[in-house]
């Protein structure tokens, strides 16, 4: 119970608010587990509520006829999905959720939401800041797939991956810019994943990788990926190869 209501406080759902208001889902809400390759939502299922990750990664992912699929976003521990469909006219799902590692998840329903909203309107402002907010991170992911090159595709998403990092340390992506220091990015999953997010061939983008380590823009240790050069990687993607106003 202390996981899942620690998991929720830290959604961006559920943040700021009094702990009371959703104690009871804390107590009666039940876990569902899903082993690593497990399909969590497939396409086409009914959304009966809003899903929020305890444990584990979830790719979303959008598979064509023949089974291919791209990965279209990733989920973490304290990620919402559905909360796009529950109140929507069409509540199917239009695309699936896999599991990429041992998964634990809640799910919250409609009328549960409801209920809680009757209680608090913080759960409201952070339902519609939670919708925005997918609103941008999709128009971001246009951004970065409408690119047109490898190099500037990977660029945009170290650099993303990067001022993700900064923002939690109240840091901004224009410091690093203006400095001359390296900074260092974990991948958050294999290198595979990683490519099919950027909707490329996994040798295309090892060759890619290499080739900017060669030219001296990154370093790559595992996972782990030294940005050497922040301001050549910025170059392409923003005009000035600075942070836009």
């Amino acid at each position: 119970m202390k996981k899942i209501c620690e998991t929720m406080a830290l959604s961006p759902l559920f943040a700021g608010l009094d702990h009371d208001i959703y104690h009871v889902h804390c107590e009666n809400t039940p876990i569902h587990t899903f082993w690593k390759g497990q399909l969590i939502v497939m396409e086409g299922d009914l959304c009966k509520g809003i899903g929020i990750v305890i444990e584990g990664r979830i790719a979303r992912q959008k598979y064509t006829p023949s089974g291919e699929f791209t990965t279209l976003e990733l989920l973490g521990e304290g990620s919402v999905f559905g909360e796009d469909l529950i109140f929507s006219t069409q509540k199917q799902f239009s695309y699936s959720l896999e599991a990429l590692t041992h998964v634990k998840a809640i799910q919250v329903s409609r009328e549960d939401i409801l209920a809680l909203i009757s209680k608090s309107p913080r759960l409201l402002l952070n339902y519609l800041a939670l919708l925005s907010d997918r609103s941008l991170e999709q128009d971001r992911r246009i951004h970065l797939l409408s690119q047109k090159t490898l190099r500037l595709k990977i660029s945009g998403y170290l650099l993303a991956l990067l001022e993700e990092k900064l923002t939690k340390e109240g840091k901004m992506l224009r410091e690093a810019l203006e400095g001359s220091a390296a900074m260092s990015v974990e991948l958050p999953v294999s290198k595979e994943v990683v490519a099919r997010l950027l909707a490329m061939p996994r040798p295309s983008f090892s060759r890619e990788l290499i080739s900017m380590e060669k030219d001296g823009l990154v370093r790559v240790d595992g996972r782990v990926v030294w940005l050497e050069d922040i301001q050549g990687l910025a170059c392409g993607l923003y005009e000035d190869c600075g942070v836009e106003e």
